[in-house]
């Protein structure tokens, strides 16, 4: 098992650097992270490739200038609920701007859009929020452990194995199977936490 590698920055650090706005490195690392969030979520809402790239660049935008007058506020709502009403907005910004386009029942995407879910994050976003987040989150980790610690934590966690056909196919006592478990868990639930800014909310 890998315990020497030095961990991430948290999550509360890297917001920070974001904010600074002279931190390029933690920008770019920013917008790897959220920028393809942001982008399924669009092409989810029926805007196609290029129009959901410009939505994408406008929600970047808007977080660009605004990072630097919100503070953490733990009794308001969460990184994910800002971030979705921002990308709600910038989407409803769009159909405004693009009123020629009609469902054959005659109303707008713009209307469709809003009756759904009027200025609100709807289920779809908190689904792909989550999913993104944890998918993300897996792939930053798995370089953190050797391929055995790996293979323990996919065999028991990911399809749900029996710890002792783990231990089996690995040639370890099960003990050590539990073991890897709970290193890899640990992990990533402070890479999901670390990504997700779960205990950061935010306040204009």
């Amino acid at each position: 098992m890998n315990y020497g590698t030095e961990w991430p920055s948290t999550h509360i650090t890297l917001l920070n650097r974001v904010r600074l706005h002279t931190d390029a490195e933690a920008w770019r690392e920013f917008v790897k992270i959220y920028g393809p969030l942001i982008y399924n979520y669009c092409r989810k809402k029926r805007l196609n490739d290029a129009d959901a790239e410009d939505v994408c660049q406008e929600v970047f935008r808007q977080i660009s200038t605004s990072l630097n007058s919100f503070e953490y506020n733990r009794k308001l709502g969460r990184f994910r609920s800002w971030l979705g009403t921002v990308t709600y907005h910038e989407i409803c910004r769009f159909w405004k701007k693009n009123q020629r386009v009609q469902h054959q029942t005659g109303k707008s995407e713009l209307e469709e859009f809003i009756n759904k879910h009027p200025g609100e994050i709807d289920g779809v976003w908190s689904d792909e929020f989550c999913s993104h987040i944890y998918e993300t989150a897996l792939e930053t980790i798995r370089p953190q452990f050797d391929k055995k610690t790996w293979r323990a934590f996919e065999l028991t966690w990911i399809q749900d194995s029996p710890t002792k056909a783990a231990a089996v196919e690995l040639d370890v006592d099960p003990n050590w199977i539990y073991k890897a478990k709970f290193l890899v868990q640990q992990k990533l639930k402070e890479e999901i936490k670390r990504l997700s800014f779960d205990s950061v909310v935010f306040q204009k």
